[in-house]
């Protein structure tokens, strides 16, 4: 799909090939990015205003170049990460947290509650789309988990629009708009003219009340709206029960101007309700309900996770609808996911329903605790997830088909996966939903086709671009594009297949920065000492002396160490099958690779470091299975048993492994029964070694315990606890993933 272009002139930009780099120690790279930093600094200095006049490219390929009217552009790509571009990567949260350069805090949240409701509001919601929201959010919202979702936005790309998880490619889809709001996706792209003058005259022919003039000789400090505050005095308490009829309209239209500007599109001051929605606001409702509200809230979200995810000060806040990213979030990951309890009687309208997915969750244990502690465990925990920890498409369970569900939730499901530009006035930001095919239910091509979300586009903002006043015609480009989204949707193709994802995950790995907290030391397990009270390393010094342990370093350095062994592994079994050099080089290997375990289970807590059995006796490398010590043990938390058995290392000084090898035959003659006579045998593991095991027996429960511990595989997991508001309540049963 090509973006038309705002102005004549067109560029057509070239494809770009990433290219796939390895990497193995971070410590090596720094110089390099610093290198190319101080290059880009220098190159495109001149250019960060967002100004994007006489510029345009071409959607459906990537871009090394930006060609601009003033002259030639890079576009600096990370050179550790291609996928990244400088442009973002040198303020990015992540990139801080990668290097441990700055503590970072949680963001603030900005997000208003909606003022008090009236059920005679409701015909005019529904003539204006907004009942199925009003519904959800009247009575209240949840409190934001600021931690949770400061972490997941630590990942959030611009360049790409998606979450860079571990787990793959991820993002807030028109789908979910949909779903959890019940907002309209077809219609007319919400822009049109931005005139700031007389704006307190039209709120009082709207309204009847005027916000206070500032003095003449004194600076207008609300110049772009009135306060929550003022809109709640004056239309925070609904009319008397014998109103007018046009009183009740009217307070109606304030309800919606404060749902729109204060709970679908806050800004990063969280507290103005601007007069930029007037000019539709004040259209009769059914004009309203034209307009592309969903895409309109995702684009506004997008472009305040972009500029949030380089956010680093000390009030630091994330604009945008955050109830929406809050409600995403549970839906898919289960990480600072609540307790949920039974969400009692769908709302109805004239015998229809007005509710949708996120009525799920209005019934929710609120979550409490220090939230600097929790955005630590959070961003760990995001670090560790994996593919098959996600609810990839959590709409398909059984919970959500059995709903009623409004019919604007549906309505529009041809566009979930156009690829088409996300309009909000001033603000356009791209939906890539070939991406994210997984969360469809589709093949995940790889490398997906990579389309430019232009920095230059980034920019702008009404603050900037103050002489603008009709954003329609500035963006006439997109505006078209927008109009034709039904020509640029990804059609349904193969389903997915996990190991098409994977090769897709190896790629990703290679190229973006997926880990933010990973191993501070990279030496090889074996270069560490054999003597068990020495196992540790810059890790467990940082974690002594700072105020919580991090598994993610932990998980990473495993990883590593898990990589080389299986590289060292391969190297081994290239030897010729039946050669004189296959023995001594396949048992160097054990020999090398038994120690490792040993000592990457001690660091797990998995083993207790034991002496080896001066007493034992010295005799054939080969014993009968009759003299093996073994335990049965439980795997998981399931009762699932099964043997287990791993080998007594042998007490070695520290060295590091040999550079080839095949170069192992001098280190038999020592690493032998003569010199270690608990060479060959096993140890056996008692449960109170073991990470998370089970106490008291390693059996398992009972059968039938087993069976009543069966839990409905159509409702999301949640934990029990008590529900939010006191009342009484029916507990939701839980299940571990779809």
């Amino acid at each position: 799909m090509n973006v038309p272009s705002e102005q004549e002139g067109d560029v057509v930009i070239e494809p770009e090939t990433y290219q796939t780099r390895s990497t193995t120690c971070q410590a090596s790279m720094v110089d390099e990015v610093r290198r190319t930093e101080h290059i880009y600094n220098a190159e495109v200095s001149d250019g960060e205003n967002g100004d994007v006049s006489g510029m345009s490219v071409s959607l459906n390929v990537g871009c090394n170049l930006l060609q601009p009217s003033g002259g030639l552009r890079k576009m600096v790509h990370h050179p550790r990460y291609p996928l990244l571009e400088m442009f973002y990567d040198k303020s990015h949260r992540g990139k801080l947290l990668e290097e441990r350069t700055e503590v970072l805090k949680p963001l603030r949240i900005r997000t208003r509650h909606p003022l008090q409701w009236d059920d005679r509001y409701t015909p005019y919601l529904r003539r204006a789309g907004f009942l199925p929201l009003a519904r959800l959010v009247k009575d209240g919202l949840p409190k934001m988990d600021n931690a949770a979702l400061t972490a997941l936005v630590d990942r959030w790309r611009p360049e790409t629009h998606t979450f860079h998880l571990p787990s793959g490619e991820m993002t807030i889809t028109l789908q979910d708009v949909a779903m959890l709001f019940g907002l309209r996706i077809d219609g007319r792209a919400v822009t049109g003219s931005c005139e700031p003058a007389g704006w307190r005259d039209r709120v009082e022919l709207l309204f009847g009340v005027r916000p206070t003039d500032p003095p003449e000789d004194a600076k207008d400090k609300k110049p772009t709206g009135v306060s929550s505050s003022w809109l709640a005095e004056h239309f925070g308490v609904p009319p008397l029960a014998d109103a007018h009829k046009g009183v009740v309209a009217r307070y109606a239209r304030a309800w919606l101007w404060h749902l729109v500007a204060g709970f679908l599109f806050p800004d990063s001051s969280g507290n103005t309700m601007s007069w930029m929605w007037l000019p539709i606001i004040c259209q009769d409702w059914e004009n309203i309900a034209t307009f592309s509200w969903g895409s309109a809230t995702l684009g506004w979200l997008y472009r305040q996770m972009c500029d949030a995810c380089r956010r680093t000060g000390e009030n630091a806040n994330l604009g945008g609808c955050a109830y929406l990213l809050q409600l995403w979030m549970w839906e898919h990951l289960p990480i600072g996911r609540p307790d949920r309890y039974a969400h009692g009687a769908l709302p109805y309208d004239n015998g229809e329903s007005v509710a949708t997915v996120g009525f799920l969750w209005n019934n929710i244990l609120t979550v409490h605790g220090n939230p600097g502690r929790r955005y630590t465990d959070y961003s760990n925990a995001l670090d560790c997830l994996s593919a098959g920890h996600v609810t990839w498409e959590p709409y398909n369970r059984l919970e959500v088909q059995e709903m009623q569900l409004s019919p604007l939730c549906m309505m529009d499901n041809e566009y979930w996966c156009s690829v088409c530009p996300l309009i909000c006035f001033y603000i356009v930001e791209y939906h890539l939903p070939n991406r994210v095919m997984h969360q469809f239910g589709m093949l995940q091509h790889c490398p997906p086709e990579h389309n430019d979300t232009r920095h230059e586009l980034h920019g702008i903002d009404r603050r900037k671009q103050r002489g603008v006043k009709n954003w329609e015609q500035k963006h006439l480009g997109h505006v078209n594009a927008w109009n034709a989204r039904a020509g640029n949707r990804v059609y349904g193709g193969p389903v997915h297949r996990d190991a098409q994802f994977n090769i897709y995950l190896d790629w990703l790995k290679e190229n973006t920065r997926l880990k933010l907290h990973v191993a501070i030391d990279g030496h090889h397990i074996e270069d560490l000492p054999s003597d068990s009270e020495d196992v540790y390393n810059e890790y467990d010094y940082l974690t002594r002396k700072g105020r919580q342990p991090e598994r993610g370093p932990l998980e990473d350095y495993i990883g590593q160490q898990l990589g080389r062994f299986a590289n060292e592994a391969s190297q081994a079994l290239s030897v010729p099958v039946g050669s004189l050099e296959e023995a001594s080089v396949l048992r160097g290997f054990l020999q090398r690779f038994q120690r490792g375990c040993r000592k990457m289970a001690f660091k797990l807590n998995c083993m207790a470091p034991r002496p080896p059995d001066a007493g034992a006796p010295s005799g054939s490398h080969t014993r009968s299975a009759s003299t093996t010590r073994t335990s049965s043990m439980t795997l998981g938390r399931h009762g699932r048993g099964g043997a287990l058995t791993i080998g007594s290392p042998r007490r070695m000084g520290k060295g590091a492994p040999p550079q080839d090898i095949m170069s192992v035959e001098s280190e038999e003659s020592s690493n032998s029964e003569a010199s270690d006579p608990t060479f060959g045998q096993d140890e056996e593991i008692s449960p109170s070694q073991l990470l998370d095991a089970p106490t008291p027996t390693q059996g398992g429960p009972p059968p039938k315990e087993r069976a009543q511990a069966q839990v409905s595989s159509n409702v999301l997991f949640t934990n029990l606890g008590c529900p939010r508001h006191k009342k009484p309540c029916t507990r939701i049963p839980s299940h571990e993933g779809e």
